[in-house]
Parts: C-alpha cells; structure tokens; sequence
C-alpha cells in the first residue's frame, strides 16, 4: 500500500471521527433541551393535580358547611350553595386539564432519536461514497 492510499486513509478516519463528535455534541444539547422539557412538565402535572385535591378539598368543605347551616336562615345557604358550585366548576376545569395533559404523553427523546436516525443514514451514505472513491493507485479494468 503507498504513502498516497495510507495518507487518505487517515484523513478520511480524520474527517470521520470529527463529524461523530461534531454529531454526539449536538445530539447531546438536544438530549439536554429535551430533559428539561420533560422536567417542565412534569412540574406542571405535580401542580396541577395539587390544584386539583385543593379544590376538591375546598369543595368538600363547603359543602359540609352547606349541611351543618341547611337549618338557619335563607341566604346563608344561597352564599354556600354559590361558593361549592365555584369550587366545584374550579375542579372539574383543572381536572380536565390534567386528564388532558396525561393523555398526550410524552415522546421523551424523539428528536434525539429522529436526528441519531438521520445522521446513521448520512454516515451510511458517506461510507458507501467513499468506498465507491477509494484509490489504491490500481490500475482500473479496462484502462489503458
């Protein structure tokens, strides 16, 4: 093998293993971006479902409050009445939202996992270009 064909070689391994750090760099910044998306929602599920109990708790107070006055006068219980319907709307909106958010999930790592795919297929691509130019100062078939 002649120092020209060694020569491309190295370079070649050269070029190769600075796109591998050139791609693990950037694939690990969008490993990092997406950790702290999943953190974020994580956070707001845990706030969310303490909303939640909140006002199931404020509803349930209400409307142990609601009996224990069922008895004095009028309006006491048209105020109570009004705050338990409040508390109890309050809950069922932020339920819905919870069940909302839960049900979509989370794809953890997609885009890590989409762009590992595309770069894969371009090294494979690149390896079979450079295979296909390799050089070994061989005469060729057919040339002269």
């Amino acid at each position: 093998m002649s120092a020209h064909a060694t020569d491309g070689i190295v370079r070649s391994g050269q070029r190769m293993l600075a796109i591998v750090v050139r791609m693990v760099r950037t694939r690990l910044g969008l490993l990092a971006v997406e950790l702290m998306e999943e953190k974020s929602r994580v956070w707001l599920m845990l706030v969310l479902t303490a909303l939640a109990l909140l006002f199931v708790a404020m509803a349930l107070l209400m409307l142990s409050l609601l009996i224990v006055v069922a008895f004095w006068d009028e309006h006491r219980l048209l105020a109570i009445g009004g705050l338990l319907v409040l508390y109890l709307i309050a809950a069922g909106v932020t339920l819905l939202v919870l069940r909302r958010k839960a049900m979509m999930g989370s794809a953890l790592f997609a885009g890590t996992l989409r762009e590992l795919g595309r770069d894969h297929d371009a090294l494979q691509g690149e390896l079979a270009a450079e295979d296909e130019d390799v050089d070994f100062d061989r005469p060729r078939r057919g040339a002269p």
